[in-house]
């Protein structure tokens, strides 16, 4: 928020082009605060209305070939609880999502219209240039909205080359594969490479096994033991069986053309799943020199999977009618878990990683900075006046802050400075300590003076730990 309320040239500069992430998302708060302000619901409905945006893309590419396909594949990707989650967060994955659904979506129609014919109605009017332009669009878009996405964009311009099928001519797929570079290679230039190349020690991959842990955590998680309890992936491995079944069935039926419905399926299975397997396989030997693979990153690929879950509806459909009852039911059941799991974590979300908005509250109601704190942790300017009001947060005096010091006044530390509230607790035993509850252990707090009249308790606060 802080990064996107600054001038187009101070964002650019002190923000976009330091910053690890491409500047779409950022790009796109700034226009969206102004017409909507700078509020919490209206920062966050941005992301709501690209979370929308991904589920009618996928409503409208999955259409043609039955309604079944279409509401499964919508099923599948409205339920999974990183939709939920990431729907309602002021953050560039629901972006991801989004483009994601359009980009897989165009290429998967013009992969039809060289097959054989499209039969969804819904695209009747579009012409294939114009497809083809609206997926190069989506690829330039998705690899501009995180670096993550930029992998996964070149990982299914891949797969599109080896198939030859949206591009007439291989080659014309340079040109946009240069496009997407562009960006990266400008802030690669822009500075150090060992920056770009050193590890991150928030992020922490075991070699293999944490990259599978990760993809199937942000993407199918209910095959992550213990997070869906063994009844949760019974399920899931029965419906991964089914599917499965569904896929080699359709093989055993070589009198199928390749125009059919069903070889129309079996190919978009097949290019879903090498893109999915692509991307997963590029992640394992990239997670052993700079781990990248969080959960949430893999938002990207889930609309991949919802339309791979429309495909083998559309499959399932030649199973006998007890089989496709069965099938019906493990998918409903798998689709409730999703959105039982999703709705808990939202449930479980409600207590903040860094509870910067309680502490602000507390400053706001209390007044005891109203004379000014001094602070330390984070940059004030990210603070003010976001959280706080101007004036009411003073860097603290001297280049450091030196922990043994004793302080004169209130002090209100961020996250960088949990690691000097021991010694800061140290040097003025008079003072009391409260925090504002978080899940992480650098949450901010406050230093007050034990004369303070002030009760952080009756706030929300509690007694550091």
């Amino acid at each position: 928020m802080s990064a996107s309320r600054a001038d187009w040239g101070v964002m650019l500069r002190d923000w976009l082009i330091p910053d690890t992430h491409p500047p779409l998302y950022q790009t796109l708060l700034k226009l969206w605060i102004g017409f909507t302000g700078s509020g919490e619901m209206a920062t966050r409905s941005l992301s709501l209305l690209m979370a929308g945006t991904g589920l009618v893309a996928t409503a409208l590419f999955a259409s043609g070939r039955g309604p079944g396909r279409r509401l499964v594949s919508v099923a599948f990707l409205g339920t999974s609880p990183a939709f939920l989650f990431y729907a309602q967060e002021s953050r560039s994955y629901a972006t991801s999502l989004a483009l994601s659904a359009v980009m897989l979506g165009s290429a998967l129609e013009l992969r039809q219209r060289r097959l054989g014919g499209s039969s969804n109605s819904l695209l009747v009017g579009w012409s294939e240039r114009a497809l083809r332009r609206l997926f190069s669009l989506a690829c330039l878009l998705l690899s501009l909205s995180h670096y993550f996405s930029l992998l996964f964009v070149l990982v299914v311009l891949a797969v599109v080359c080896a198939e030859g099928l949206v591009w007439r001519r291989r080659q014309q797929v340079l040109p946009l594969l240069l496009g997407v570079l562009a960006w990266p290679m400008a802030h690669l230039l822009s500075s150090s490479l060992s920056n770009k190349l050193e590890r991150l020690d928030w992020i922490q991959v075991t070699p293999i096994s944490g990259t599978f842990s990760e993809f199937l955590g942000g993407t199918l998680p209910l095959l992550v033991p213990g997070r869906a309890g063994p009844e949760g992936l019974l399920i899931a491995l029965g419906v991964s069986m089914a599917l499965m079944v569904a896929l080699t069935a359709a093989r055993r039926h070589p009198e199928s053309a390749a125009a059919a419905p069903s070889g129309l399926a079996v190919g978009e299975a097949r290019f879903l799943l090498l893109a999915i397997g692509g991307f997963v396989a590029l992640m394992l030997p990239i997670d052993l020199v700079k781990p990248l693979s969080q959960a949430r990153y893999y938002i990207v690929v889930l609309p991949a999977l919802a339309y791979l879950c429309g495909d083998g509806w559309e499959l399932g459909q030649r199973f006998s009618h007890g089989r496709r009852l069965a099938l019906t039911a493990l998918l409903v059941v798998w689709l409730l878990l999703q959105w039982q799991m999703g709705q808990r974590e939202l449930d479980e979300k409600r207590a903040p990683l860094q509870n910067v908005k309680l502490m602000g509250r507390f400053v706001e109601r209390s007044g005891v900075c109203d004379r000014g704190c001094w602070s330390n942790g984070w940059l004030l300017e990210a603070l003010s006046p976001l959280y706080f009001q101007p004036g009411q947060l003073q860097p603290f005096p001297g280049d450091s802050l030196a922990p043994d010091q004793p302080l004169q006044q209130p002090f209100l530390g961020f996250h960088g400075a949990s690691k000097d509230r021991p010694a800061l607790r140290a040097a003025n035993p008079s003072m009391t300590c409260w925090e504002a509850p978080g899940a992480w252990p650098s949450t901010p707090f406050i230093l007050l003076p034990g004369t303070s009249a002030v009760q952080p308790a009756q706030h929300g606060l509690r007694p550091c730990s």
